[in-house]
């Protein structure tokens, strides 16, 4: 960690730890105070402090050795070394809405989160403390830094002209500056942004709000189907009450689009640990629906159109608390956001959800949430027949969430077979997520 001191006033600060911005995969981690102290790389003076606590308002540490350092983890690029305290000072007065607030310190901090995908950097918490006239107050912001594939070597990864395309890099950093995403019907919102930039390199950067979550990261089923009434909501009133948005720049057709680019044709279904994740290739829906896929598109492409969050894993959600014991859903992660058929959005929350809880059964987790994401398009004012909707839910969750998981077998079986669980047993397996959609699937492809 590198330490930038700025006054000859050495202080430490400390905090109780966050919870916040990652939803459950971000919100594991030690508390502020363990994260600093601990882990001293480069033998500077970030030791473990033997000083006193100064006599500060309850909530607010300051240690003797800190206060007036700006501290930097050693994987923070060092295109964010160069953010100095005039602009730190601008973001953190517009989150405090404090125009008189000065910053006595800070440390930032990569967050963990779901890696893979070229155009993340990173997202980073800043943190530190401050004054306000004679109030010592926390404070922490968010920073997530995209770039363009391109940087990376990549082609066909949304680094070009083609707007549309599902990975398009831009996509998150214009929809903060187009100020769209203000307008997100009751019970979901998107973080506060401070500030949305794009700088030479292909490099764009979005200060945003840090939520925390009034579950701590541990979410009971009725709130991922809250979640999924959410979705509801915002699916519906584009299809009720609003016309679809015309930027040019939000993803269409993402499925045809993975269908096209995943060379599913040369997945090897008969190596044998293939076969341990899905035990019935013969008679396996998923598969089928991969070869005729065209039949499933044609008719996903029939449905009414709505915006899609178009990333609902659970793992980009935060609950927050309201008065009148209320929850808001706050929803990260807009980058892959589009038109795309209703339902589309409900799957992979279904697929999160199923992984996320440990004693419920496939089809008691996708009736719940379905059930309750009816309710939210019903909420507001959409009233399409239910067998569509639920055709465009478990298609979509079917080819998308089938792709992905042969994506990553793939990558397991040509990196270390082992990574594979063993088991010879097939009859202990479970029906895979997939395939008990791919079968609902067929059933509605011959009712609607």
């Amino acid at each position: 960690m590198d330490v930038y001191k700025i006054n000859d006033r050495r202080q430490r600060f400390s905090s109780n730890g966050y919870q916040g911005y990652l939803g459950r995969e971000g919100q594991r981690q030690n508390g502020f105070k363990e994260q600093l102290l601990g882990r001293n790389t480069h033998n500077t003076v970030l030791t473990t402090p033997t000083y006193p606590v100064m006599t500060v308002p309850d909530g607010v540490r300051i240690y003797e050795d800190y206060q007036g350092c700006f501290a930097l983890e050693n994987n923070v690029p060092s295109a964010l070394r160069s953010i100095n305290e005039s602009k730190m000072s601008t973001i953190v007065r517009q989150a405090l809405n404090r125009s008189s607030f000065r910053i006595q310190g800070w440390r930032a901090r990569k967050l963990d989160g779901v890696v893979g995908n070229p155009v993340s950097i990173g997202t980073y918490r800043f943190e530190g403390v401050g004054q306000d006239r004679n109030e010592w107050l926390d404070w922490s912001i968010i920073l997530k830094v995209i770039q363009s594939p391109a940087n990376l070597g990549y082609d066909n990864c949304g680094e070009g002209k083609d707007q549309t395309h599902w990975n398009y890099w831009k996509r998150e950093l214009l929809m903060y500056q187009s100020r769209w995403l203000e307008t997100l019907p009751e019970g979901m919102r998107a973080p506060v942004c401070y500030d949305a930039v794009e700088i030479p390199g292909n490099v764009g950067g979005m200060w945003l709000e840090d939520v925390k979550d009034s579950f701590s990261g541990t979410w009971p089923l009725h709130r991922y189907a809250l979640a999924a009434r959410h979705l509801g909501r915002l699916n519906g009133i584009y299809i009720s009450r609003r016309e679809l948005p015309s930027y040019p720049w939000l993803s269409r057709h993402r499925t045809r689009q993975w269908l096209k680019s995943i060379p599913w044709q040369e997945f090897p279904w008969d190596h044998p640990l293939v076969w341990q994740q899905f035990p019935n290739l013969g008679i396996d829906n998923f598969r089928s629906m991969l070869e005729e896929s065209e039949r499933f598109l044609a008719r996903l492409e029939q449905l009414p159109k709505t915006i899609s969050h178009g990333d609902t894993n659970p793992n980009n959600f935060i609950s927050r608390h309201l008065p009148r014991n209320q929850e808001q859903t706050v929803a990260m992660n807009w980058s892959l956001t589009g038109i795309e058929p209703i339902g589309d959005d409900l799957g992979q929350l279904v697929y999160g959800t199923y992984m996320s809880l440990k004693g419920y059964k496939l089809r008691d987790i996708s009736e719940t949430l379905f059930t309750s994401y009816v309710n939210g398009l019903q909420d507001s004012g959409c009233r399409v027949d239910t067998q569509v909707v639920r055709f465009g839910y478990v298609t979509s969750a079917a080819l998308r969430m089938g792709l992905s998981k042969l994506v990553r077998l793939d990558g397991q079986l040509k990196r270390e077979e082992d990574l594979i669980p063993r088991n010879t047993n097939h009859a202990l397996l479970v029906e895979p997520f997939e395939s008990f959609m791919a079968n609902e699937a067929y059933r509605l492809l011959e009712v609607i």
